[in-house]
């Protein structure tokens, strides 16, 4: 079973390297800010500036003590990438074709839509989806002009960026390790690194992105963390991401099955392996969709 594990990693690793091309198209989502402190400047003040706690201001810039300096430069990191959006929904059917009907005649009337498969208890339904909206106040003007265009049944509902423990792609590298901590190793194979919490396997393997030091693609085995804040079992998967879009069942070692659990929502794919028990997760994959 080790040596498999340890298989599988290698596997993945060749993947995550080999979608380096893809990726590096991709715009990053998030830009951490660097700031020159000023006289007179206090960490409560930037924390209102900034509306950012004292508590991760010290974190992110491993700060021991509230006390600063003129001319000191401080990482302000940016945290909209995990804020909640507004998904405009204009219907969800159990027939993927009454789905496409929708679809077809709210295109005819300018309103773009397309439609997201969810698996819901076992059952897939097909959502038509009139786009993810980071204002609220957007997102209710595309209700009403859905229910304008006859569309009664219009509405939204709140749904976070994937992340891995509030990690994302186009979160920073710095972020990265304030949020799983030091690796007592790093390994580096061009643009992907490898990070040890434990002597027996990588925990993270990550992408970076060169360019701004940003992550292009994320893997994390749950198995060589010690962080408690990475879901390690099926039914932790589903109350930390609600229900996926797909579920496929694939095979993972000489004659076994194991379950993919795949979420996909704003380009991100978050893919979660469930081993043979059906329970334990081997690895979780977050990365962009073409």
């Amino acid at each position: 079973m080790k040596k498999y594990k340890r298989f599988m990693q290698v596997v993945l690793c060749t993947v995550l390297t080999g979608s380096l091309f893809y990726f590096s198209n991709g715009k990053a989502l998030a830009e951490d800010q660097f700031i020159t402190i000023k006289k007179g400047d206090t960490l409560y003040s930037i924390s209102k500036k900034y509306n950012i706690s004292i508590e991760d201001l010290k974190d992110y810039n491993q700060l021991k003590s509230n006390k600063i300096i003129a001319g000191q430069t401080l990482i302000i990191p940016d945290f909209d990438q995990i804020k909640p959006m507004y998904v405009a929904v204009a219907g969800s059917f159990s027939k993927k074709s009454n789905a496409d009907k929708r679809v077809a005649v709210l295109n005819k009337k300018g309103i773009e839509t397309i439609v997201v498969k969810k698996v819901i208890n076992g059952k897939t339904y097909y959502r038509v989806q009139a786009g993810a909206f980071s204002s609220k106040s957007n997102a209710e003007k595309m209700i009403k002009k859905l229910k304008n265009n006859g569309i009664k049944d219009a509405f939204f509902l709140t749904e976070k960026p994937l992340q891995i423990n509030e990690i994302t792609v186009g979160s920073s590298y710095n972020q990265l390790i304030q949020k799983f901590g030091q690796p007592f190793k790093t390994e580096d194979d061009k643009t992907t690194k490898s990070l040890y919490y434990k002597t027996e396997g990588a925990g993270v393997r990550v992408t970076i992105n060169t360019v701004n030091n940003t992550i292009e693609q994320l893997q994390v085995y749950p198995e060589f963390m010690k962080a408690t804040s990475i879901p390690t079992q099926k039914d932790k998967i589903f109350a930390t991401y609600g229900n996926p879009n797909e579920v496929a069942i694939v095979s993972c070692y000489e004659s076994a099955k194991c379950e993919q659990i795949i979420y996909q929502f704003n380009k991100n794919q978050l893919i979660v392996q469930i081993d043979q028990d059906g329970k334990t997760v081997q690895y979780l994959d977050l990365r962009k969709t073409k």
